[in-house]
């Protein structure tokens, strides 16, 4: 589509939005106090309404700032909605010439049929939002000084203490970036705490380097971000570089929705001494009603029933966007893998007080253990161990960790990795995961002959004992990757579908030369901000995942 015909084609669409958005405030206007049970639908639409005009909006007033790629994706998400909205008005208009033909409808019967159309109204308005959401936040990407106008022109005065808009929290964002390229001061007080009243609670979470803590009346999680001291003494600034970089990531999370993105929000930083290094921790308040936190990794080796595949597509959802807010925040994580996904139980009820500590460590030795909770609560990613910025300082060093090498591309596994890393390695290592997710199988097994928590052997799914013996490292990491591959295209079509199937691909294949690789640079390709890369993501996974319903 040529540009003029394609900025005409995105007037016309938004004009139908907003059209078929009015004609939609105004029947709930109409119809509010018809009767009690119709009202609660009624608000819940309006306020969704009011969210998705926000956005389409501000989407208006950006539009020629936005690059290429991202002009596509948006024209594509904002004709679904349109033409989700001109699904609801001609249902809804139906209802009403009903009403019209027959002289008289019984109000009880319009009720029940204007709920029934409005509920589905609601599940598309906030299908909608779960496909548009992750994509908004890729503007902080853009580099252009207009969309900052745009959106403080835009956006009103939102007091900090209130719960932000999306639009509020991308200003926020890119406010924020703004000041880390700068290198401002931080604004009023520090993002670094007082480490004292919060170490004294520090309790271990099983599996992971993370604790649980208190801090008043908040509970806290604390996600270790180490430095070796090897590390340190061969870079020596490295230290001041990873204080700053923590501290940055430590500022961008304070900007997040939890329950968007599946990652907590950061409420500050603590230093601890260790060594000729030092450890920081990375303090993430815990929301109302979550308790109990366990590892993907705990709950893939529990000898419990599995989850359905309504749960199990969920948590691949969740942690998908997970991956999605880091990258467009412009972190690369660097440690995707089950140890690194906590799955919390979600309990707020009176019947079920929260525990400020996690359960007892779990025993995998235990041949009858069974854990598991009947149903999956939210999950986030956690383990930003080895992160940094998009655009930043990068290392190379690794480790010879064969269990954490299987979430690693081949490119980025031995001591010295070969590849600098990049976006798409985390999208390799979310594959392997999303792999363990739909078979709900784990891939690593602590070995049942001793007792020390640091063996691990591959499990009996996944034959790759030759793999790990070969002398040339690099080709058994690529036979091993091969092998991912083929386990992918034989079991998980049967298991969960050609759709999902199609994601793991993508993601493990991501790296690769081929011409069916979704996230492939064509010759002469540049992504310098992350777009492209960010784009394909949207559109080969997150949105492919999110049309999935079990």
């Amino acid at each position: 589509m040529e540009t003029v015909s394609f900025a005409f084609a995105v007037v016309g669409v938004t004009e139908s939005i907003h059209k078929f958005g009015k004609a939609l405030v105004n029947l709930c206007r109409e119809y509010k106090n018809l009767e009690a049970e119709l009202d609660e639908i009624l608000l819940t639409v309006q306020g969704l309404w009011v969210k998705t005009e926000v956005q389409v909006q501000s989407l208006e007033n950006l539009w020629p700032s936005l690059q290429p790629s991202l002009q596509v994706l948006y024209y594509h998400i904002l004709e679904h909605l349109g033409d989700k909205l001109i699904i609801t008005d001609t249902s809804l208009q139906a209802v009403l010439r009903q009403n019209l033909d027959t002289g008289h409808m019984p109000q009880k019967l319009k009720v029940i049929l204007l709920k029934r159309h409005l509920s589905k109204t609601v599940s598309d308005l906030e299908e909608w939002q779960r496909k548009f959401d992750p994509s908004w936040y890729l503007i902080t990407r853009l580099a252009n000084p207009e969309v900052d106008r745009q959106l403080e022109h835009r956006l009103p005065a939102e007091p900090r203490s209130a719960p932000a808009s999306p639009s509020t929290r991308l200003a926020r964002m890119r406010n924020t970036i703004q000041q880390i390229a700068a290198q401002e001061a931080e604004p009023r007080e520090s993002m670094f705490k007082d480490p004292r009243p919060i170490k004294e609670n520090m309790v271990p979470i099983a599996g992971t380097d993370a604790y649980m803590s208190t801090d008043g009346a908040k509970r806290l999680l604390l996600d270790s971000a180490n430095l070796a001291a090897a590390q340190v003494s061969a870079t020596p600034n490295l230290l001041a570089i990873a204080r700053h970089q923590v501290r940055d990531l430590a500022r961008l999370l304070l900007h997040i929705d939890p329950e968007a993105f599946n990652l907590l929000k950061c409420e500050g930083v603590i230093e601890l001494a260790a060594g000729t290094g030092a450890q920081f921790y990375l303090l993430f308040e815990i929301p109302p009603g979550l308790s109990s936190p366990r590892t993907l990794r705990d709950h893939l080796l529990a000898l419990a029933p599995n989850p359905s595949l309504t749960q199990r597509v969920q948590l691949a959802k969740q942690l998908a966007r997970s991956v999605m807010f880091v990258h467009a925040a412009g972190f690369v994580h660097k440690n995707i893998r089950p140890e690194t996904v906590l799955i919390f139980e979600n309990k707020a009820t009176p019947s079920h007080p929260e525990p400020t500590l996690p359960p007892p460590t779990p025993d995998h030795h235990n041949p009858n253990m069974r854990t598991q909770s009947d149903r999956l609560g939210p999950s986030f990613l956690i383990g930003f161990e080895r992160f940094r910025r998009a655009e930043g300082h990068t290392d190379r060093f690794g480790d010879l960790a064969w269990e954490k090498n299987l979430y690693r591309h081949p490119s980025r596994q031995g001591l010295q990795p070969e590849d600098i890393f990049e976006m798409r390695h985390d999208i390799y290592s979310l594959g392997v995961c999303l792999l363990e997710i739909a078979l709900w199988r784990s891939f690593v097994r602590p070995d049942p002959n001793t007792t020390d928590n640091a063996c691990f052997l591959p499990s009996a799914d996944l034959d790759i004992g030759a793999e790990l013996k070969n002398k040339d490292s690099r080709a058994g990491a690529f036979d091993i990757k091969d092998k991912l591959v083929a386990m992918c295209k034989d079991a998980l079509p049967a298991a969960v579908g050609e759709q999902y199937t199609g994601v793991v691909l993508a993601c493990i294949c991501c790296m690769d030369h081929s011409e069916d690789n979704l996230f492939r640079y064509e010759n002469g390709m540049q992504d310098r901000d992350g777009i492209i890369v960010g784009v394909r993501y949207i559109e080969n996974v997150l949105l492919k995942l999110e049309e999935l319903f079990l």
